[in-house]
């Protein structure tokens, strides 16, 4: 048994935590209750995926010491003041249908939503780009390959200027996106593998016109934002 130290991310706060190897996932989920007032049984715990199984103990999940882990739900306060219905099915229902005001909360979504969570939770794609984290590197000559769609298939990002447009390529058909229909661009790194993120590009006037990619290598998101929407929008 030997201790470990890393921190908890709950939306925009860092918590340290020191637990010790042998603890469990449900544990953990405890401990980050009373950092964060998140219920147990209401918590997504990420890290190198989704950690489904409360038994587990942090060992044997390869905890590291210093490494980040995503806490993700909502708290009972929450809950009851939109008025939602407090049986545990529909609590998580309605979690993953929750929307937020500002862009960051819109973010949030991102790993609270069921359908976001199915994406990452297939893991890198086989014959993806090289991520790299904390780089700035502008967009390659050649296509973006392979991220991952809504749908959970593999597709190359390609830019093309001449024509102002994305194109978005997977094995069946090409989807030609014309860089002025984007009005916003959302991106995250994914917790732990930092070096990917997700990638937003909203095209109508709403949040839920929002098209969504998986595991886009962290170190075109800087060049992708300031080809579509300028400098300002860095």
């Amino acid at each position: 048994m030997s201790e470990i130290k890393f921190k908890l991310k709950y939306r925009k706060q860092m918590y340290p935590v020191t637990m010790q190897t042998t603890d469990t996932i449900g544990k953990l989920k405890e401990e980050a209750q009373k950092l964060t007032g998140v219920p147990p049984n209401l918590q997504k715990v990420m890290y190198k995926g989704m950690q489904k199984n409360n038994k587990k103990t942090l060992e044997s999940a390869k905890f590291k010491s210093n490494c980040k882990v995503l806490i993700i739900g909502s708290t009972f306060k929450e809950i009851t003041k939109a008025n939602i219905p407090l049986s545990e099915k529909d609590l998580e229902n309605q979690i993953q249908d929750r929307k937020g005001s500002e862009d960051e909360d819109e973010l949030e979504d991102v790993f609270t939503q069921q359908k976001h969570i199915k994406i990452l939770e297939k893991g890198i794609p086989s014959n993806a780009h090289v991520g790299i984290k904390n780089k700035h590197y502008p967009l390659p000559k050649t296509p973006i390959r392979y991220v991952l769609n809504e749908t959970g298939d593999k597709v190359q990002l390609i830019f093309k200027f001449t024509q102002d447009q994305l194109w978005v390529g997977s094995s069946k058909s090409t989807k030609k996106i014309p860089l002025t229909h984007i009005k916003k661009v959302y991106s995250q790194r994914i917790p732990d593998i930092e070096q990917y993120s997700v990638l937003g590009l909203q095209v109508g006037n709403t949040n839920q016109s929002t098209i969504w990619f998986y595991f886009v290598p962290t170190q075109f998101i800087r060049a992708i934002k300031k080809s579509i929407l300028g400098e300002w929008g860095l």
